[in-house]
């Protein structure tokens, strides 16, 4: 259901996107080409923006540094988006859309698709029915597991370790920021190589997490959001 969401959105955002810059006198099939060269630039924003605020330091430099990212990969798409309607293949050739030259109104335009995005996904983590299981392959065998089951996922050197409630350890290949995608909002990221389930978290500090019989550090990039999560 969430997924179904998320590109039904990314669609609309589309069309959106493609109402936008046909205003400027291009036809339908440009405007949607056009439309299509932003989303590069926005879904970068969609992933880098979250790390960047939740830096422990120099986070408005962190910021900065994201929306130049994303301003560079917007001009280089349009720039790439132009020069593809000179190759003759177009009905009529498109002029480069001179407003998206400013930089003001192309982070404006992103943060208008992005943030509601963004919204949606918090939503719909609230509202919608957590996962119960999920399958994956350990040692070349198929596994189930049930998430409310899995500690933590430990990331050691080249496979990744799932630790469950009864002892059990399951190994993968599936890397742990896959990990942190797929699995829901009672996991949280404390270090580099730990993601653990916060419902199974016995005692927690700035710099340390207690889960089952074992104790987990907090990287100091992820301090902020161990203490946020668990108020200490």
């Amino acid at each position: 259901m969430r997924h179904l969401a998320t590109i039904s959105y990314w669609i609309a955002a589309v069309l959106l996107l493609a109402s936008v810059t046909g205003s400027f006198g291009y036809d339908f099939r440009q405007a949607l080409f056009l439309a299509t060269a932003l989303l590069p630039g926005m879904l970068c924003a969609k992933l880098l923006l979250p790390g960047a605020l939740r830096a422990p330091r120099r986070r408005v430099v962190a910021v900065v540094c994201v929306a130049a990212g994303v301003l560079v990969v917007e001009w280089l798409a349009l720039l790439l988006a132009y020069h593809y309607t000179l190759s003759g293949s177009w009905p009529r050739q498109m002029e480069f859309p001179r407003l998206f030259s400013n930089p003001a109104f192309l982070l404006l335009l992103s943060a208008a698709i992005v943030v509601p995005e963004v919204l949606l996904a918090r939503w719909l983590d609230a509202h919608l029915p957590r996962m119960k299981s999920v399958t994956f392959v350990s040692e070349r065998r198929k596994a189930t597991l049930p998430v409310a089951d899995i500690l933590y996922v430990e990331s050691n050197d080249s496979e990744v370790l799932l630790h469950a409630a009864d002892g059990s350890i399951y190994r993968t290949k599936t890397r742990i920021s896959q990990w942190e995608q797929l699995l829901d909002d009672r996991f949280v990221r404390i270090h580099r190589a730990f993601l653990v389930n916060a419902e199974r978290v016995t005692d927690a500090t700035p710099a340390q997490v207690t889960i089952g019989e074992r104790t987990l550090d907090v990287s100091r990039k992820y301090r902020d959001a161990v203490t946020t999560r668990f108020g200490v």
